[in-house]
């Protein structure tokens, strides 16, 4: 009989009761109440006293309420006992203490509470595994379990060891053809790991017996080219047989279907345009011997998508027969056996195989899962003599979550405690939050439970929802959880909360479309127009906080969606979850970030880390220039990481606006840094380099521990005041004062196989197709527990707001199995058409039965520029704190500053190194042979100048496939004449220059080249760098151009560099003016252009000469020397250098550096066939690489100087 609880006339005599506690009313208040009455009223000891829940989680937060409430019931009696007023902290607690007893009875109920709060610490308030791992240690079963049983907490490796070696042993030694066959339909070691662990965390899961024997002892190879052979031979008479009927049976099947209006019969028809029937006999006229699956399935369209039942009953019921029937069931049936049931024994065989492979692995190993410790304390039906121990030690049981019990739990509780004579077995539930059916919870058994207790009470009174929202969600509630064929009955709300003054408590918001939209068109749409309604929330109520709400979704795909839509418009989020820091978004970024660093020439890792939400570069602003800028800014850090640390180097790497925007988005900025805190801890105490970190990262990530260890929770400081993102399951026993429910128009997701349970035997069967027989029976089954337990999700969804609930509602194709039309609609409309869920039949069903909800369309999209802006704190200002120590010997140098005199030692230029200023030499050397003007005579001379010609050929088509018409080569010219504030009119001597320069071969080690040969892919313009430099001196330098003696500019420059005054730190910047490929040796050089003007000054008004004539080699050289070009061409070859180094997979110096250039563009003679001077003419310097120069140079930028 049912009727409502009071906690203090609640009865304590044994018996088997149950007490159903709706959600917020208090179950934990109510337990806590009674264990105080137990050990007061009905003399219990505390040790006798055994109380189970769900998780760990839920019995510490009962054990601190247990204690709590004794503590204050101690309070209570001593201050009575003193004569004075007891206080107490609520109503019930009043009144219990108002009906004590003075005098000894009193002091006997404070001595017992005395010894109850000492022995607290040891009572078993646990769960049910709890309780058995106890128990078997107490009794020291044999059974399986040890004295000190170990648990296998993380059966994940394990799992994947198994699934690895029957892999290797049984499929990998199967003939190709049948492992092709069967990889086809599905079965990898990825699916077989799923299996076997769906059944890992099964109490003795049992198959189904097969038809034909299946040899668990035995190699699959040999029973499977039995089963086919057997399956072939069942088939072969029955369709030489019946094939023709077939056929003839689907052909007039069609036509009637066609009479009665039904649209699409596709494959069948009246008149089939091919005859599947020619197919397989013309395939059977020349097989001489048993096919293999591979052969099998090549056969696809005829044998699956017509002759099998699958797809015939799956048209059948389209043309609309609820109970489709079999043509020729015989030979359709033989077809499907031909096509399935290989694959079905084969995975009933590896699984069968993987849990015994478990069992006796484990059992070597001395360990025992939690499915083994319910297995080992499984009472079965007959005598048990170990259950008189447990009975004696227990006198009161108090099972919590109990609609989560599955039929083993049971049956122990009841055969141990339900005699109902000697025990109270007490079990307190919700029916209607019954959501672990994956992890075992089975709601059969809570009912079959129901029906056999002696008394039912409720908890009707709702501590959690404030009265305006409770009365609305009353009604809203009513027409119950039809699917699961479960009532909500009405509560009442006592809670203390303020309703919202400003906002309707319980709204529902509508995405109306005049048709169902598709549910991947409502989902893309989702994330912006909830970050709008959500902002729109915010604005509207004053005294609303971004961590008053609660956002609740099905899967974390939709809460990342979520939360990126909401950290784009400035909305922090957090995701709650029990889970592990590094399955956080956090750590992928991280994972990105060590494996760039791991390898910062991979294009791929780069790409990666550049665009994602660590650096956020948009994919369309990721040009080269950019990559490579990133590649050697992350080799710099990974050659500092050993003083740096990881979040040293994560610090480098992002810039403040990264990190501000990273602090925005919730608990990002937190997880991010205790996830790398956890991989710093792994390098130092494991030794671990980059590449090693980055892989240690990608195993605990995508194999984590279970449980979870304590440094690996999510323990964010942005937790408070970020948005909470909880999926529904994790949201059970949680509340928020504001809650947000997008997703409940939505069905479950259909349930995939082949993995099945039969409802009546409990057995455990593999069914590959789902469309007819016992797979669509199965799957249908599954479905329809899959949408009764969503509708008990949508209760616990609605029931965690304190004071406003807000739901969404859209209408999308197929989604009829969502829990919101019972309510919303009414009872009857459970599976109704989504396209009769019309606007005006919800306005109409919601207005009759007076439901106070305010209905309004969900917000479009979010304002231009609409970002939410937190109320501004009133603080102190304050200086902080000032750096002990500036490191000034560190920072970024370039040639420039190198090579700068003393009182120009603050150039520090991050990029093109300027051509000199305007410099007039008179060339010593005449040489008729060659022009003594030159197109660009009269160009401007100096480094403005200089730079315009700079970024005229950055952007200049070298080739005649990809020069534009002449007229557009000139308006690039004349528009960067204009930006560098010189004349227009020059554009036609600067094309005609250019032209000259591009046509010039190139000579010496380059021969005809000219650089008009090279085209897009053969050419990087302006290369930009950051090479990392430990500490280099002068006298470094002058050591290293020591090498190679015998190449230009070693001794003839050592004087002019040792002049100059260099000791660095840091990085050295620069950019190279152009890296090509010779096209013939595949070398790769470095080319820089120069303006330098060098020709005769002319009196008045004459323009002074300047052409090839006077850039000779030795005037060239002059150049050189007096610029130190020769040291910009090395230190521009040692950057190629580690370029390649990281850019080409198998590079080697001596075949894949080639050297410098350099192009005095004034004295570029053009397309000469004859070099006066030998193999280089005038106008260009080119050097084959010195090797062991550059090698030399290198090291003294990489080594620490002493």
């Amino acid at each position: 009989m049912a009727q409502r609880f009071d906690a203090n006339s609640y009865p304590l005599s044994p018996g088997v009761r149950l007490l159903e506690a709706s959600a917020g009313t208090g179950k934990t208040f109510a337990l806590a109440h009674l264990c105080l009455r137990l050990i007061t009223e009905a003399d219990h000891a505390l040790d006798s006293l055994l109380v189970v829940t769900f998780t760990d989680a839920a019995a510490e937060e009962l054990r601190s309420r247990i204690g709590q409430r004794l503590q204050q019931a101690l309070q209570g009696l001593e201050q009575l006992e003193q004569g004075r007023d007891a206080s107490a902290p609520d109503p019930v607690l009043e009144d219990w203490l108002a009906g004590t007893d003075s005098g000894d009875a009193r002091q006997l109920w404070i001595r017992r509470l005395l010894v109850a709060l000492e022995q607290l610490d040891r009572a078993d308030i646990t769960t049910i595994h709890g309780f058995c791992r106890r128990s078997l240690r107490r009794l020291a079963l044999s059974n399986g379990a040890a004295m000190e049983p170990q648990l296998d907490t993380d059966a994940t490796a394990l799992q994947a060891e198994v699934v690895q070696d029957l892999w290797q042993q049984e499929l990998l030694s199967l003939p190709p053809d049948q492992l092709k066959g069967l990889r086809q339909r599905g079965l990898s070691p990825q699916a077989l790991r799923r299996g076997l662990a769906q059944l890992d965390g099964e109490q003795q899961p049992r198959f189904r017996a097969s038809e034909a024997a299946i040899d668990v002892d035995g190699s699959l190879a040999p029973q499977l080219d039995h089963w086919v052979a057997q399956l072939w031979e069942d088939f072969l008479p029955l369709w030489h047989r019946d094939h023709a009927a077939l056929d003839a049976g689907f052909r007039q099947a069609a036509e009637q279907w066609k009479a009665q209006g039904c649209g699409s019969t596709t494959p069948y028809s009246a008149k089939p345009k091919s005859d599947r029937c020619a197919q397989i006999n013309q395939w059977l006229s020349v097989q001489t011997a048993v096919p293999s699956l591979l052969e099998i399935a090549s056969h696809e369209k005829p044998l699956k998508e017509y002759f099998h039942p699958s797809s015939w009953c799956r048209i059948a019921r389209k043309c609309g027969e609820t109970d489709p029937s079999l043509v020729m069931p015989g030979l359709q049936a033989a077809i499907a056996a031909l096509w399935d049931a290989p694959l079905e024994r084969t995975w009933q065989y590896l699984l069968e195989r993987g849990l015994q492979e478990l069992d006796r692995r484990r059992r070597r190993r001395g360990v025992i899962t939690f499915a083994g410790l319910l297995a080992a304390m499984d009472p079965g039906d007959g005598d048990v003599a170990w259950l008189a121990s447990l009975q004696q030690r227990y006198r009161a049981v108090m099972v919590d979550e109990f609609q989560d019990t599955d039929p083993v739990q049971w049956r122990l509780l009841q055969r141990a405690f339900g005699d109902g004579e000697r025990h109270l077995l007490l079990m307190v539930g919700d029916p209607k939050q019954a959501i672990y059916r994956f992890r075992g919870g089975d709601l059969a058994t809570y009912m079959a439970a129901r029906q056999q207790v002696e008394r039912i009470d409720h908890l009707l009174d709702n501590f959690r929802t404030t009265a305006p929202l409770m009365e609305g969600l009353n009604r809203l509630m009513a027409p119950g959880l039809p699917r699961s064929g479960l009532p909500v009955p009405a509560v009442q709300p006592r809670s203390s909360a303020t309703p919202p003054q400003d906002a309707a408590a319980l709204q529902l918001q509508l995405i109306s479309t005049e048709s169902p939209s598709t549910r991947s068109a409502l989902e893309e749409e989702m994330p912006q127009r909830l970050a709008a309604m959500v902002l729109e929330q915010l604005q509207q109520q004053d005294n609303l906080n971004p961590a008053d709400l609660c956002v609740l979704v099905s899967r974390h795909q939709q809460a990342e969606a979520l939360r990126r839509a909401l950290g784009a418009c400035g909305l922090p989020t957090r995701l709650v979850t029990q889970g592990d820091v590094l399955e956080s978004e956090a750590a992928l970024l991280l994972q990105w970030f060590l494996d760039a660093l791991a390898e910062p020439g991979d294009d791929v890792r780069l790409r990666l880390l550049a665009c994602s939400g660590l650096m956020g570069i948009p994919p369309d602003g990721l040009d080269q220039d950019r990559l490579d800028q990133l590649a050697l800014q992350l080799r710099g850090l990974a050659e500092l990481m050993p003083r740096l640390g990881l979040l040293g180097a994560l610090a480098d790497l992002l810039k403040g606006e990264q990190l501000a925007g990273l602090s925005e988005r919730g608990r990002m900025l937190g997880d991010l840094q205790q996830a790398a805190r956890l991989v710093q801890e792994a390098m130092h105490r494991q030794g671990l380099d980059v590449a090693t970190a980055a892989d240690w990262l990608r195993r605990e990530r995508l194999h984590p521990s279970r449980p979870v260890p304590e440094a690996r929770q999510p323990h964010s400081d942005q937790a408070d005041s970020a948005i909470a993102v909880v999926t529904v399951h994790r949201s059970k026993g949680l509340e928020y004062p504001v809650v947000i429910c997008p997703y409940l128009w939505e069905s479950p997701p259909a349930v995939a196989g082949p993995l099945w349970r039969d409802p009546r035997s409990g057995e455990c069967l593999v069914r590959v197709d789902v469309h007819w027989g016992e797979g669509w029976q199965a799957a249908q089954q599954a479905q329809q527990e899959a949408m009764a337990e969503a509708e008990r999700l949508a209760y616990v969804a609605v029931t965690r707001a304190k004071s406003q609930l807000i739901l969404i509602w859209a209408r999308a194709f197929g989604q009829e199995g969502s829990p919101m039309p019972a309510w919303l609609f009414g009872a009857e409309a459970a599976g109704d058409a989504i396209e009769s869920l019309t606007d005006q039949r919800l306005s109409d069903a919601l207005g009759e039965r007076e439901v106070s909800i305010r209905i309004s369309p969900l917000a479009e999209s979010l304002p231009s520029g609409a970002r939410w802006r937190p109320p501004l704190r009133a603080e102190t200002l304050a200086l902080g704190p000032i750096p002990k120590r500036i490191d000034r010997s560190w920072g970024r140098a370039s040639y420039s500053a190198w090579i700068a005199s003393s009182d120009e030692i603050r150039l520090h230029e991050h990029g093109r190194d300027r051509d000199p200023g305007a410099e007039e030499v008179v060339s010593a050397v005449a040489e008729p042979e060659w022009s003594e003007t030159g197109p660009l005579a009269a160009f401007p001379r100096g480094a403005a100048a200089g730079d315009c010609l700079h970024r005229i050929l950055e952007q200049f088509p070298f080739t005649a496939a990809e020069a534009p018409e002449p007229s557009e080569r000139l308006e690039l010219i004349a528009a960067e004449l204009r930006r560098a504030g010189l004349d227009p009119g020059l554009q036609n001597d600067v094309l005609t220059g250019l032209d000259q320069v591009l046509q010039t071969p190139l000579g010496g080690p380059l021969g005809s080249l000219s650089l008009d040969q090279l085209g897009p892919d053969q050419r990087l313009p302006e290369l930009s760098f950051d090479l990392p430099v430990q500490h280099v001196r002068t006298a470094d330098l002058v050591a290293a151009f020591a090498f190679d003696a015998q190449a230009r500019f070693g001794a003839s420059y050592s004087p002019a560099l040792a002049s100059l005054s260099i000791n660095s730190r840091g990085f050295l910047t620069g950019s190279i003016d152009l890296v090509f490929q010779d096209p013939q040796h595949k070398r790769w050089w470095v080319l820089d252009w120069k303006s330098n003007w060098i020709g005769e000054r002319r009196t008045g008004v004459e323009p002074g000469l300047c052409g090839p004539h006077h850039y000779s080699q030795d005037a060239m050289e002059d150049q050189m020397l007096h610029h130190h070009y020769p040291l910009q061409a090395h230190l521009y070859l040692v950057a190629l250098h580690r370029h390649l180094r990281w850019r080409l997979p198998d590079y080697a110096p001596e075949r894949h550096l080639g050297g410098y250039v350099y192009c005095f563009l004034r004295g570029m003679p053009g397309s000469m066939s004859a070099s006066p001077e030998g193999p280089v003419g005038p106008g260009r310097i080119v050097e084959s690489v010195p090797l062991d120069r550059i090698a030399a140079l290198d090291r003294a930028l990489s080594e620490v100087t002493s």
